[in-house]
């Protein structure tokens, strides 16, 4: 008889919140994106505070955070170029979770 696992995939209990906060440079029209793992994607935190301090690291005057909707975010990391292929909460940046866009 076959087992079914409550969860099967590591990861997979953590979601995304329904309202992410990320970096926005408005001269340019550039994100604060990161790499992990060489997986390149859209820099998302639960709160505005997070993408503050992630922002601080950025050597780019003008950033703002911006509070998206999920849905908004997704499209917003799937309009960067390649290689951007994911959104990634970084509330834990040693353990970031990963959504892939493309």
């Amino acid at each position: 008889m076959a087992q079914t696992l409550e969860k099967p995939l590591l990861g997979l209990d953590t979601e995304f919140p329904d309202v992410v906060h990320v970096l926005h440079h408005a001269p340019s029209g550039r994100y604060g994106c990161f790499c992990h793992e060489g997986v390149h994607g859209l820099a998302c935190f639960s709160t505005d505070i997070g993408a503050t301090r992630f922002g601080e690291f950025i050597d780019l005057s003008g950033l703002t955070v911006e509070s998206l909707s999920f849905d908004e975010a997704r499209e917003v990391a799937k309009d960067r170029p390649m290689p951007v292929v994911a959104m990634m909460l970084l509330d834990d940046m040693r353990h970031p979770v990963i959504h892939y866009v493309r």
